[in-house]
């Protein structure tokens, strides 16, 4: 193989890999919603790049194929299911996102354990005090 470049298709190893996933995915795990055909879903949004996603829903897996709209924070995105197993589905984007949204998204989560411990212990600190009915 002297002289063949690695690769497939004749690219060299330094060349950009062209497998399922081009850009690159960052890790979220958060709270998000699917919008599809049959109704809202609420789910966790466990990774996203600019072209697609992987969740985990709360309830039933969605139908591959169906077309659906995830929301998650300021983030909205049209798409379709193209797997689903395992407790988990993937979502391909209609349109590439922003790279200035998803790392926004990204931020958010940085930050969302410390804020949602914050808010539990202010809500648990106000019905103590009398001033909520609700935990």
């Amino acid at each position: 193989m002297i002289g063949k470049p690695f690769g497939r298709s004749g690219t060299s190893a330094s060349a950009v890999p062209q497998g399922r996933r081009s850009d690159a995915r960052v890790r979220l795990h958060l709270p998000a919603r699917l919008i599809l055909l049959t109704g809202t879903e609420h789910c966790i949004l466990e990774d996203l790049s600019a072209t697609g996603a992987a969740i985990i829903p709360e309830e039933a897996l969605p139908q591959v194929g169906a077309s659906a709209i995830l929301q998650c924070e300021h983030v909205e995105a049209f798409g379709v299911v193209r797997w689903a197993r395992y407790g988990r589905c993937g979502l391909m984007f209609d349109e590439k996102l922003p790279l200035s949204q998803v790392v926004s998204l990204r931020h958010f989560a940085d930050n969302f354990a410390a804020t949602e411990r914050e808010r539990h212990i202010e809500r648990a600190r106000a019905w103590v005090m009398g001033k909520s009915r609700i935990v």
